[in-house]
């Protein structure tokens, strides 16, 4: 992480938190898509890559999850809610990146996030510990989800707070700041 700079916007001045930082975004749309800036134009997808130095890679999250991954030559940072890791987007991360490590963002914590039936069935075979069900009601733990996928060994950190339960530092869709998002931007600055 040393060589990293991981950043991780509130509900303060995320327009200056955007104008300060730079980074390249994209349309994300719940998908498994990763690109990489050294090859192509950033578009659609909800990942980011790159092996260049000072240039940041953001996405936008208001209860996904964002993962921050970091190699010695390369970063990336995806965008992970249950579409786009049943997609398998963490899967083709670790692939892409080789040996490396992550840091999980803020999102929507196994309190908060109550999935349907039909999410939870996508889930039960694979990733059943990351099911938690609880008076009649099904939630889902999207950090368990990326540490069973990505390695427990690989895990550097985490930001452990889930958005809905802290509205007065991220925004939530679930906590109804609809179309207002929080922003997890890494730089690769040696």
């Amino acid at each position: 992480m040393a060589d990293n700079r991981l950043l991780y916007s509130t509900i303060h001045a995320p327009d200056e938190f955007l104008a300060r930082f730079k980074p390249v975004v994209l349309k994300q749309v719940h998908s498994d898509i990763i690109v990489d800036v050294d090859r192509e134009p950033a578009g659609v997808g909800d990942g980011l890559t790159t092996a260049r130095k000072n240039v940041g890679l953001g996405i936008k999250a208001a209860d996904c999850l964002p993962v921050y991954l970091f190699s010695a030559g390369r970063i990336c940072v995806i965008h992970c809610g249950w579409r786009s890791i049943i997609k398998g987007i963490p899967r083709r991360a670790a692939r892409l990146m080789g040996d490396f490590s992550y840091v999980l963002g803020a999102c929507i914590g196994p309190c908060c996030y109550e999935i349907r039936d039909d999410v939870a069935e996508l889930f039960a075979r694979d990733l059943e510990p990351a099911l938690d069900r609880r008076r009649g009601k099904i939630f889902l733990d999207l950090k368990k989800c990326l540490t069973m996928i990505l390695g427990e060994e690989k895990f550097a950190a985490s930001l452990d707070y889930c958005v809905k339960c802290h509205p007065e530092l991220f925004f939530s869709n679930r906590g109804g700041d609809k179309g207002k998002r929080n922003y997890a931007v890494i730089v690769k600055e040696a």
